[in-house]
């Protein structure tokens, strides 16, 4: 299981209110795209839980142990509510499990109890079915079923007993980069941080960083764990290995970024960097109407520049303009890909920078980086089937309500899931455009446009009113699928409507969500979800590709020898 699963801690030093719960968002994410799952372990958001512990001590001198530590629990349980809402409203697939449901059984002192047992059969199952489980950390049950805690920071202990049941790599996330002699933020010469330390050096340090029972857990399991800060490259890695220490802080460089476009995409994307202030510095916005300024910004110099101005001439000019000044490009423009995404891959590659696209497919589902990661890998697609225009089906969800056509648009509009001329979504051109993208980066070469049959299937588009299928309740539903298919080393690609039995795993794509089935020729199966439409679901997908290009450079900075970064290029697109 190391290879494709995670548990990532998040402690209230990082989530110090729930304006920082986004990072965490997008560092599960960062993780998602290359297709591990994670468990997100979480505490309880900074301060929570000594105002919580004050509240029990006010109430009674000899309040039950039991009953403390089920108020105290409120914390993480809130924090992980929260955090659960923001990957849902991110488009991102998770699960929240609290401890009881998990069989997460603790034995001891109420508030100090040792963590014994889990249902790994149950969480694997949350995890196969959702890609990320949140839970709570710092609370169990006992065998009566009662809650209990882990002693104080005992999230640590919670993120590394579930990554020892289940196999899993660990990583701490703190708001240092890594392990140091001492805190690093008391007075006095700066301590020396390790890049690989004993379970023994841990234990030597004060632990303010990480909790001494949880290391000493890791040591008796003999459990490597890693200890780093949100987007890190280069954790302190604890256990197992020989002590070392760093000449260099793990932290990635803040990058000067231009936006261009500010439509629904621009906005999310907006809000999503002002979410990261340390991370990034915005030099301009263009809109579409002030071309001068879109190309001026283009031409800035800016670390990246991100592309959301939408079409096509207007788009790959700004593109050309922005690579050709030295700056990484990161777009969600799928139709100016279709139509020159190779030119513009050329055109990276001939000055070394980046033209990442993760955007343009999926919104926040990785069907890209999913994709991508196959072929790496050796693999070769056979099929690909997909729901790729959330709009379209937003409107087919709400037509088999019995919902009208107009009002359905009309409703998809008001949620900033629909333009006012909708025609590109319902005719299934947008879908066409993304499967053109799709399929260069599977490696099946140029696919022109013109050779993706699309169907209006006008027909498909009355509304009707729900009935009952032969199993259960489950009637066949209406998809607007798009298939890629490589058949006797010939590209077939098709947009249509057609109808899904209960059985089909596209079956059950709620509002405006995407979904793609990836069949390889080895036999292997993935199915991709996330939000498709909406401007929050595809600037979480830029913001992934932005740091992206921040973990890239930091890794060669780290190199021992200087090496220019070049983008790979594979049948003309950037891989």
């Amino acid at each position: 299981m190391l290879g494709d699963l995670i548990v990532l801690k998040f402690g209230g030093s990082v989530l110090r209110s729930p304006a920082t719960l986004p990072r965490a968002v997008h560092e599960i994410h960062r993780w998602r795209r290359d297709g591990v799952r994670v468990v997100a372990v979480v505490s309880a958001l900074a301060g929570r839980t000594d105002a919580l512990l004050a509240e029990c001590h006010s109430a009674s001198e000899s309040l039950s142990p039991h009953a403390t530590a089920a108020r105290v629990a409120l914390g993480e349980f809130e924090s992980s509510a929260l955090l659960g809402l923001q990957l849902d409203a991110a488009g991102i697939p998770a699960a929240v499990a609290l401890p009881a449901a998990l069989g997460l059984v603790a034995s001891g002192d109420a508030l100090d109890a040792d963590p014994q047992e889990v249902d790994v059969e149950r969480l694997s199952g949350l995890l196969a079915e959702h890609g990320v489980v949140v839970v709570p950390g710092f609370v169990a049950v006992d065998r009566s079923g009662r809650a209990v805690l882990l002693g104080r920071g005992g999230s640590d202990l919670s993120a590394l007993f579930l990554a020892h049941a289940l196999g899993a790599r660990c990583r701490l996330v703190k708001d240092v980069d890594g392990l140091y002699e001492h805190d690093p933020s008391r007075p006095g010469p700066r301590p020396r941080r390790f890049e690989r330390a004993t379970w023994d050096d841990a234990l030597a340090t004060d632990g303010s960083i990480v909790q001494h029972k949880a290391i000493a857990f890791a040591k008796r399991r003999s459990l490597v764990f890693e200890l780093g800060r949100i987007g890190g490259v280069a954790p302190t890695i604890v256990g197992g290995v020989e002590r070392a220490f760093s000449t260099r802080a793990d932290g990635l460089r803040r990058s000067t970024v231009t936006l261009l476009g500010r439509g629904t995409v621009g906005r999310g994307v907006l809000d999503a960097l002002a979410a990261h202030p340390e991370c990034f510095e915005l030099l301009g916005v263009a809109t579409r109407s002030s071309h001068p300024d879109a190309r001026t910004l283009a031409s800035s110099g800016a670390d990246v520049v991100i592309e959301c101005i939408g079409g096509i001439d207007e788009a790959r000019a700004l593109i050309l303009a922005a690579l050709s000044c030295g700056s990484h490009v990161v777009t969600a423009n799928k139709a100016v890909l279709a139509a020159h995404g190779a030119e513009l891959a050329a055109a990276a590659r001939t000055v070394g920078r980046e033209l990442l696209v993760s955007a343009s497919v999926g919104g926040s589902a990785p069907v890209l980086e999913r994709l991508r990661r196959g072929v790496r890998e050796g693999r070769v697609l056979h099929r690909l089937t997909g729901v790729l225009n959330g709009t379209t089906n937003f409107v087919l969800e709400a037509l088999a309500t019995g919902t009208e056509l107009d009002q359905a648009l009309e409703a998809a509009r008001r949620r900033g899931l629909a333009e006012r001329d909708a025609a590109r979504d319902l005719e299934g051109h947008d879908a066409a455009d993304k499967l053109a993208v799709l399929a260069a980066h599977a490696g099946f070469g140029d696919l022109a446009r013109g050779d993706i049959t699309t169907s209006s299937g006008r027909d498909g588009w009355a509304p009707r009113s729900a009935r009952p299928g032969t199993r259960g309740d489950e009637a066949p539903r209406r998809r607007q699928l798009a298939r890629l298919e490589r058949r006797d080393g010939i590209t077939h690609a098709a947009v249509a409507i057609e109808a899904l039995a209960a059985d089909h795993p596209l079956h059950q794509v709620p509002a405006e969500w995407n979904a793609v089935v990836l069949e390889w020729e080895d036999g292997g199966v993935e199915v991709v979800r996330g939000r498709g439409a909406g401007g929050r679901p595809t600037a979480v997908a830029v913001l992934g590709d932005l740091f992206e290009i921040q973990r890239r450079s930091a890794s060669l900075d780290r190199a021992p020898a200087p090496r220019i970064l070049v983008s790979k290029v594979t049948d003309g697109v950037v891989v």
